[in-house]
């Protein structure tokens, strides 16, 4: 399995390189985040796609509205398979072992773009705040929590 260490510098360095200008702040302020919950993360992962509003910020990245698909719930399912499961589709990266955050961002923001059609951009911030939750709470609490059966089939 993947295992990756919560790392505040490194996680700066991702968002000040990855995520776009305008999702920053909201991605920088969950470094800061004491005791927070998966709740809190997912709060600010659906304000960040979109798929919740938010009074004062208006994030047009949602394609939720449309199609009835969950942006942020394809990203947590992506993270599961990669750090719960041992499926085929990231054998490749299980197997190399030498998984950064930087490259793990950019590994699931790719598959998750290219199912919604959308620009790599668009979900880089949300699927740094989801791996962030991730290795803030501890891979085998997120993955509890994450299980398909627990969070109704997605």
């Amino acid at each position: 399995m993947c295992d990756l260490q919560f790392d505040s510098d490194e996680f700066k360095s991702v968002i000040e390189q990855l995520v776009p200008d305008h999702q920053k702040t909201k991605v920088l302020s969950a470094l800061d985040l004491q005791n927070a919950t998966e709740a809190d993360f997912n709060e600010m992962g659906t304000a960040l796609t979109g798929e919740q509003s938010v009074g004062g910020f208006i994030f047009y990245t949602s394609t939720g509205a449309r199609s009835k698909l969950s942006l942020w719930a394809a990203i947590k399912a992506e993270l599961y398979d990669l750090f719960c499961t041992a499926s085929n589709k990231y054998a490749a990266e299980r197997k190399d072992g030498v998984l950064t955050i930087k490259n793990t961002v950019t590994v699931i923001a790719t598959a998750v773009a290219a199912s919604f059609n959308l620009a790599l951009g668009v979900v880089m911030g949300a699927v740094t705040l989801a791996l962030m939750c991730l290795l803030k709470i501890g891979r085998n609490a997120w993955c509890s929590v994450n299980q398909p059966s627990a969070v109704g089939g997605s």
